[in-house]
């Protein structure tokens, strides 16, 4: 479609906003007013209080609301294609009236109106009302699904301006431009613009009790299906049997999307069919009338072809050929319109005599209705018709139930006749059944749920795969199954069962593999999708698949399926189509090789020899693990809580509850690491997890394995599957599985699980980027060069823990690396340059080292930074060293590259380096001789067999700035007392520790021992910008441990290397940026979880300056830290700055100033008043809450505690982001 999307998403929200309130407001004064207009409306009244009682307020102004949008939408289509005539809705160019206004106020009424002469006598706008009125009577014959004849509440809740630039007419009509109206697929999409808000408030009720209701059920799953899928389902399905049926025609020319047979291939297609008028096509889930619409494109052709005169073509067509069902009303009345639409613009002359289309919307009918239509069994599903609204198509209705219905006169008489209707449509069978299903795993109402375990059992999880299996059961014979739906059926354990029942009954013909982004308008890699024909019996050809995976939008997936199809019918002829990518024939009998039998397509005999194996779970033991149900109460952040709490390196779970442990760690997946990384959670394990086996959704399973060391990975992943070290002491989830049971060879299962061949086999078993243990189980593992995979294993991890450690967010942070850095590293480096000297020259060289600058920040950084850049090429050339090995040892060297890329190294990814990839070869950039040596020694090129760089690795950059920021955050820890320059890992961590007893030296605390940096002896530090207010403040303290750490002498090129990578002076940084960093730093997915805590005198008010900002340790909050707070640092601050306002009132009082100088002192003046305000409005508040004398627990997380102090701490966005 060619309609901007965007402007047309606007248009319908804002149309269905103004819609509501004007007849919300018509509403109130239809039911309160007595006036002229509305005596004689009494049965109109009754009727619409009658709809208020059923339906709600609200309901009925929706109703209304709808019921108005679609009609003046349908007539502003019908004007736009000169079907109405004089336009309705439409001025004539030029005009600001509506035509048939304007020619109605020159005398001119058409007569089919059957308005009375006295009508022009109206004031424009009543007249206006009335010929709009009269024009949906008039079409309610032809269209009674659209215009039903008006005499009723909707007529009464028609909003009274019509006319005006600011109607909804008005709107509709300029949002809906002619362009916008040369397809009729424009109403689909202007139906799903307008129930937006109402689809995501069925997504937000899909996780809630109960599920959703028929309308929500509707609303959610309603996705608009793209124009070329729509054609390459239809022309895939439809035309395909009518190219069988007519090989010679040129039908095909028409067809874009069409796949051709290939040579010496025969198709079959039902045995009844010998006409066009014998095909049946269903939509059984038709939204608006998409594919509908395009099928009765494609039949007009065939009639054409079979020589029909084209008067008659649209009735046959609507007769005999095209059949939708829907749970929906409003579907209902848009696919009767948009294909009456598409006969009108065939045939002139078709709105003088039309037919209805058989489309119909499913709705629930009485016990008693069902009871009197037929004698049922109790165990008939003639009995799910009362549910009909929630099941929709998917009830399943024999033949013989339908012949028994019985359509009696009497009460029950007409509600029987509809039934029987319903239930032909459901019971008889179709050559073509072609749809998009709803998409609803999570959500369905009980009605639903147990209506599809009972009947559909193997397609339960989610609603497109039962669509999928009951629109079989629709098709005939040899009939046509087309669909898009999510391709999670092609590959999970599961659907297995289903899938094998697939693969060995019915053929599939074409397969296009969309993967993620299909929908513009679904953003992220959740849904996955497929497009497929299916025919419903087996032959023995073999099936074409198509992988358009990766183009990242949906006209990108069209136009690489077009230039594969191109491809593909240039090489027909040879029929040698081989080397076209992305473009396989294969049987699906091979997939019954791989375990599970998953459809891996694109899978060569190699690559499929390999799973003849033995696999994973013949050696060792891959485990799914708990889930919590409720992952905000029972899960923390290790920073969170009490160390002392937590059960580290425990060899049993009874172990660690006899010490009175209450938090283990949690192995829940991450992000995309590999080898060490994402032990960061913890479970609440309290009286061995009584509280979480109390919920009866909870899951605590494999208890057998807890606290035993093994492997884990990521379940979901968007990038590529690997895996992770553990160690004794760890519970796990089933975000996070685990391999256990691997003994010593641990390591080599490492190296395979982290190489691209595991990617590669993974892929086929699961390429849906949700790796359950199920499927890592089923790998083939070949044993091979066992010891020397062990050390690059081996050395790869020690590498990934060392750069994991280094973060003072993992529990094993001893001190920064700029800290670790020493002589030793410093000679590692040098060594490191003389071997790479002569591996890349053969020269052996000799360097005399200049001495180590250990009191020079600058110098410790470029150590580090040497240091972390030759560990991260040389875990580059581990991981390449191991694909080498891996590839060689299965096989593989026709299917994979040993080459990784540098974005797939997983370490130093907080931000210490990003990677530059140029877009160009080499040659392209204008590098001096020197860059392009040191780019080339560096690693970052692959050459071609000549040797020239066709696709140079991405260039390292470094960010000292980001190093700085984690050494300034390491120094905050240390006054805090978390750490200590003098003693490596944690020093205060828990709650209620007692100072006297660290060891370490503490301020204003006789008897402690010097220390080089003193802990502050609340865990309260001010950061202000005045300089001379606080002794004691952070810059102050930094600045000074700065100097005490590096000495004196380098005390000034230590802080202009820190404050010029900073880009700001540290004062500045500290009071503006520095707890933004800090709460990246403690952020996983989102969720911000600080373990300092900005107490601000801006309380929240962004039209305040924050003058006064502290931080406060929330492992050593108290009940009286606020009043210290306030002591110590509030009240002080207050008093100095009163101070400063008498100085500056002093100053700007004198008489020697001149005219720029008052000025300037009056500006100072008014901004420590306001200053002063905000001083006192904070201390206020301040001095209330501090006699609350407010204290936390630590188990409850910082997402429980941390509010209680608001508005004197610092709002923050994303603490309540959940841990998913």
């Amino acid at each position: 479609m060619a309609a901007n999307t965007s402007r047309l998403k606007t248009f319908a929200q804002e149309t269905r906003k103004k819609l509501i309130s004007l007849i919300t407001t018509k509403l109130r004064f239809v039911l309160t007013e007595d006036n002229a207009e509305l005596r004689g409306k009494e049965k109109e009244l009754g009727e619409l209080r009658k709809q208020i009682a059923d339906k709600g307020e609200q309901g009925v102004i929706e109703e209304v609301a709808y019921t108005w949008f679609n009609r003046v939408m349908a007539l502003r289509f019908m004007d736009a294609n000169g079907y109405n005539t004089p336009m309705v809705v439409s001025p004539v160019s030029g005009q600001s009236r509506p035509e048939i206004l304007q020619e109605a106020m020159g005398g001119n009424i058409d007569e089919d109106l059957h308005l009375p002469a006295d009508v022009l006598r109206l004031p424009e706008a009543t007249l206006y009302r009335r010929l709009l009125i009269a024009i949906c009577n008039s079409y309610s014959g032809n269209m009674p699904f659209l215009f039903e004849h008006i005499s009723d509440y909707t007529e009464l809740l028609l909003p009274d301006d019509l006319l005006s630039k600011e109607s909804f007419v008005s709107d509709i009509v300029a949002g809906m431009t002619d362009e916008d109206c040369q397809d009729v697929e424009v109403m689909g999409w202007l139906y799903q613009f307008y129930i937006t808000d109402k689809k995501a408030d069925a997504e937000v009720k899909k996780g809630k009790k109960g599920g959703l209701k028929s309308d929500e059920q509707a609303a959610a799953t309603q996705l608009f299906t793209p124009h070329w899928i729509v054609r390459y389902m239809v022309e895939n399905s439809l035309g395909k049997i009518w190219m069988t049926l007519h090989p010679e025609s040129r039908l095909v020319d028409e067809m874009k999307y069409f796949i051709p047979a290939l040579l010496g291939e025969t198709d079959k297609i039902p045995e009844d069919i010998r006409s066009a008028k014998d095909i049946r096509f269903l939509d059984p889930c038709m939204g608006s009338g998409h594919i509908l619409v395009y099928a009765f494109d494609l039949f007009t052709k065939m009639y054409e072809e079979e020589g029909y005169p084209s008067k008659e073509i649209p009735r046959l067509i609507l007769e005999n050929n095209l059949y939708g069902i829907d749970i929906d009303s409003r579907c209902y009345h848009l696919a009767s319109f948009a294909l009456t639409m598409k006969a009108r613009g065939y045939y002139r002359r078709y709105l003088r005599d039309t037919v209805n289309p058989n489309v119909i919307a499913l709705r629930k009918y009485s016990k008693e209705t069902i009871e009197t239509a037929g004698n049922w069994p109790a165990k008939s599903l003639m009995w799910q018709f009362e549910n009909v609204d929630t099941i929709g198509s998917l009830l399943k209705i024999t033949p013989e139930e339908f012949a028994a219905i019985k359509v009696e006169n009497g009460i029950f008489g007409y509600e029987s006749k509809d039934l029987k209707r319903d239930a032909e449509y459901l019971s008889r069978s179709y050559h073509c059944v072609v749809t998009n299903p709803p998409y609803l795993g999570k959500g369905k109402c009980p009605q639903l749920k147990n209506y599809v375990e009972s009947v559909y059992p193997s397609t339960k999880l989610d609603t497109m795969a039962t669509f999928m299996e009951r629109c079989i059961q629709y098709a005939c014979e040899s009939g046509i199954i087309s669909m898009i739906n999510q391709e999670s059926w092609m590959f999970t354990s599961s659907y297995e069962s289903f899938r094998n029942a697939i693969l060995a009954k019915y053929q599939i013909n074409t397969l296009l593999h969309l993967g993620p982004h299909a929908f513009d308008e679904i953003k992220g890699e959740k849904v996955r999708s497929v497009t497929f024909t299916l025919m419903k019996g087996r032959m023995e050809s073999e099936g074409k698949y198509f992988g358009i995976v990766s183009p990242l939008t949906c006209s990108d997936k069209e136009n690489k399926f077009l230039d594969i199809l191109s491809e593909v019918e240039a090489m027909h002829s040879s029929g040698n189509m081989d080397n076209i990518k992305d473009f396989y024939i294969c049987s699906q009998t091979s997939f019954q090789s791989i375990p599970g039998h998953p459809m891996g397509y694109w899978a060569n005999p190699n690559l499929i020899e390999c799973f003849n194996n033995i696999q994973l779970n013949e050696i060792a033991s891959p485990r799914k693990g708990n889930s919590t149900s409720d992952n905000e109460r029972f899960l923390r952040f290790w920073s969170e809580v009490s160390e002392n709490k937590i059960a580290m390196e425990y060899k049993s779970v009874r172990e660690a509850m006899n010490d009175n442990k209450r938090w283990i760690p949690y192995n829940k997946g991450g992000g995309n690491r590999k080898w060490y990384g994402y032990s960061e959670s913890l479970v609440d394990w309290e009286n061995d997890a009584e509280e979480i086996r109390k919920i009866p959704t909870s899951v605590v399973t494999n208890e057998q394995y807890y606290m035993q060391p093994g492997l884990t990975w990521s379940t979901v992943s968007t990038k590529a599957f690997g895996v992770r070290f553990f160690n004794s002491g760890y519970i796990f989830d089933n975000g996070g599985c685990c391999i256990f049971d691997l003994g010593d060879r641990r390591n080599y299962i490492a190296g395979l699980l982290n190489s691209c061949v595991l990617s590669k086999l993974v892929s086929v078993i699961s390429p849906t980027l949700n790796y359950q243990s199920g499927d890592i189980a089923k790998m083939p593992i070949i044993f091979s060069d066992e010891e020397v995979i062990g050390q690059l294993t081996k050395e790869s991890y020690n590498i990934s823990k060392s750069d994991w450690d280094a973060h003072e967010t993992s529990w094993d942070f001893k001190k920064p690396e700029i800290m670790a850095v020493d002589t030793e590293t410093y000679m590692d480096n040098i060594q490191y340059q003389i071997d790479k000297h002569f591996k890349e020259t053969g020269e052996q060289i000799c360097i005399d080292p200049a001495a180590p600058g250990l009191d020079s920040i600058e110098w410790r950084y470029n150590q580090y930074q040497a240091k972390w850049e030759r560990l991260f090429l040389q875990l580059h050339a581990n991981e390449e060293e191991l694909n080498r090995r891996f590839i060689e040892i299965y096989g593989l060297q026709d299917e994979l590259s040993s080459h990784v890329d540098y974005e797939d190294i997983t370490i130093l990814q907080k931000g210490e380096i990003s990677l530059y990839r140029p877009t160009h070869p080499l040659e392209n950039y204008n590098f001096t001789d020197e860059e392009r040596d040191n780019f080339i020694k560096s690693g970052g090129q692959i050459l071609d067999d000549e040797g020239i760089v066709i696709a140079p690795q991405s260039v390292i950059l470094w960010h000292p700035d980001v190093v700085m920021k984690q050494f300034i955050s390491y120094l905050v820890g240390c006054f805090m007392g978390r750490y200590s320059v003098d003693r490596d890992g944690l020093i205060i961590a828990s709650q209620g520790q007692n100072l006297a007893d660290l060891g370490l030296e503490v301020d204003g605390l006789e008897g402690t021992p010097k220390s080089t940096l003193v802990i502050d002896d609340d865990g309260i530090i001010p950061i202000v910008m005045e300089e001379e207010f606080f002794a004691d403040d952070l810059t102050k303290r930094i600045t000074e441990g700065i100097k005490t750490i590096f000495g004196k002498d380098n005390f000034y090129a230590n802080m202009k290397f820190i404050e010029d990578n900073l880009g700001c002076d540290l004062r500045t940084y500290l009071h503006r940026d520095y707890y933004n960093d800090h709460l990246d730093m403690y952020s996983v997915k989102g969720a911000k979880r600080p373990i300092y805590w900005l107490f601000s005198s801006k309380m929240g008010d962004k039209r305040k300056k924050g003058w006064f900002k502290a931080l406060v340790y929330m492992h050593r909050l108290e009940p009286d830290t606020l009043s210290k707070l306030h002591a110590d640092y509030v009240h002080p601050y207050i008093q100095k700055t009163e101070m400063q306002l008498r100085e500056a009132e002093e100053m700007a009082d004198r008489d020697d100033l001149k005219p720029a100088a008052r000025n300037k002192a009056l500006k100072q003046v008014e901004e420590i008043r306001q200053k002063l305000r905000e001083m006192r409005e904070f201390e206020t508040q301040l001095v209330e809450m501090a006699s609350q004398r407010l204290s936390i627990d630590l188990d409850d997380g910082v997402k429980a505690n941390y509010p209680k102090f608001y508005p004197l701490v610092e709002p923050i966005k994303g603490l309540d982001s959940k841990d998913e």
